[in-house]
């Protein structure tokens, strides 16, 4: 079970011999049998047919609950978003950005290549002309956090950059931003989107993996949109994205709807839960 060609591979061995494999969204269930998404493995997975599950996780909204946040200035949720310009303010306060016009968007990643934040660095000297802000929190690819440093020492009134992971900043980002930016190159769930949807803020995402299964394009399904998605993961995609979210996020209405949307629905591990409960009862029935 374990060979895997003339070698031998544990997690080959775990696939074929496992009752049920399951990954972490449906999309990215479907992803993983093809050559680009399977990382040598898709065969096997190909092999499994109806045994290859994705049921999406889900977050902690005890933790993640903008009513009550300990770590945001102002509280606040879906029927009542005074807060949200509140804590906006004061993050600018804290990152050193002054108020300008556009929307405030905010990144909260591991500087990876997955991530895709090096798709964002060129699209920075555009700012002024989106318009907007972008404030990034995280850490990693020395080169990655090495040019976002730049980015931001040479538009200090566009760009900041702060270097490490901070919980209780990761929450201020997330409640004080108007759009939350991920463009991963590949996503097997991603918890950040739904975080940001709850608090209000819009996600703009590649169309990958867990992202394509929780956001909702505004411009595909005006009545259903959550988000704006971008075809693929490079730079040209992302700034049409980029530049389709400001102007949904300029279109109070629309904006306040898209929040809405986002910060009502379940993003909680209930649902998913559930579905794993049922697949063991079922694996179990057999």
């Amino acid at each position: 079970a374990f060979e895997y060609f003339v070698d031998v591979n544990p997690m080959a061995g775990a696939i074929r011999m496992a009752d049920v494999v399951v990954t972490v969204s449906p999309t990215y269930a479907r992803e993983i049998v093809t050559p680009e998404g399977g990382f040598g493995l898709d065969g096997f997975l190909l092999d499994r047919g109806d045994r290859l599950v994705g049921i999406r996780n889900g977050i902690d909204d005890t933790v993640w609950d903008p009513t009550t946040d300990p770590y945001v200035p102002a509280n606040f949720g879906p029927g009542d978003t005074a807060g949200k310009d509140a804590d906006r303010a004061a993050l600018r306060d804290e990152l050193g950005l002054p108020d300008l016009p556009g929307p405030l968007a905010v990144v909260v990643t591991r500087l990876a290549d997955q991530k895709g934040v090096d798709l964002i660095v060129p699209l920075l000297p555009l700012l002024d002309r989106l318009p907007g802000q972008v404030a990034v929190l995280g850490d990693g690819d020395a080169q990655l956090a090495a040019a976002l440093t730049a980015a931001a020492a040479a538009q200090p009134d566009r760009v900041a950059f702060r270097r490490g992971y901070d919980e209780a900043l990761a929450h201020r980002l997330t409640a004080g931003g108007d759009l939350f930016l991920m463009p991963s190159r590949f996503e097997p769930c991603g918890l950040a989107q739904m975080q940001a949807m709850r608090y209000g803020t819009l996600p703009v995402v590649t169309d990958v993996g867990g992202l394509h299964d929780t956001v909702v394009d505004v411009d595909r399904e005006p009545g259903r949109g959550t988000g704006v998605t971008a075809a693929r993961p490079t730079s040209l995609d992302l700034l049409d994205a980029w530049h389709r979210a400001t102007r949904a996020h300029a279109n109070k209405p629309r904006r306040d709807a898209m929040r809405r949307r986002g910060m009502t629905a379940d993003w909680s591990w209930r649902g998913p839960a559930d579905a794993h409960i049922e697949l063991y009862r079922r694996i179990a029935g057999r």
